[in-house]
């Protein structure tokens, strides 16, 4: 078995998240790798031709974002080993091409993520994990959720 240095995980804010994370920590503590936390917030809107207040629509997601931040550096603080504050990311994004794009920025030697998101509609859209692993320079390791 390999021997991981560096490693990302990537998670959703979901309940699932809690699994992908659980992982992670327990290999990162069988390896003393370093481990970095990723959550990419993807732009809610784009495609929709209804009206929409987009003030109130921004703040509302803006205050979303922010408690999922919050909710994920709190479990974070609680676990073993502990995540330092600046192996913590927050991106914006395609979920799939941020992900990628950070693994890269950080030579990650291994990313964990689920096998599939929380939002019903990604089902259909395809999967954030499928499209993670096109062109991705290091292992993955997805975690069923």
């Amino acid at each position: 078995m390999s021997t991981y240095n560096n490693m990302l995980v990537a998670v959703d804010g979901s309940d699932e998240s809690d699994k992908i994370l659980e992982k992670a920590l327990k290999l990162a503590g069988e390896h003393s790798a370093k481990l970095s936390v990723v959550l990419v917030f993807e732009p809610l809107l784009g495609n929709y031709s209804f009206e929409l207040n987009m003030a109130d629509f921004e703040k509302v997601q803006k205050e979303h974002q922010q408690q999922v931040a919050k909710e994920l550096r709190e479990k974070l603080a609680k676990a073993s080993p502990t995540v330092p504050e600046d192996h913590v990311h927050f991106r914006r994004g395609k979920p799939a091409n941020e992900i990628k794009a950070l693994a890269k920025e950080l030579k990650a030697d291994l990313l964990v993520i689920g096998s599939h998101g929380h939002n019903p509609v990604r089902a259909v859209l395809g999967s954030v994990a499928n499209g993670v692993l096109h062109g991705i320079e290091c292992d993955v390791l997805t975690v069923r959720v």
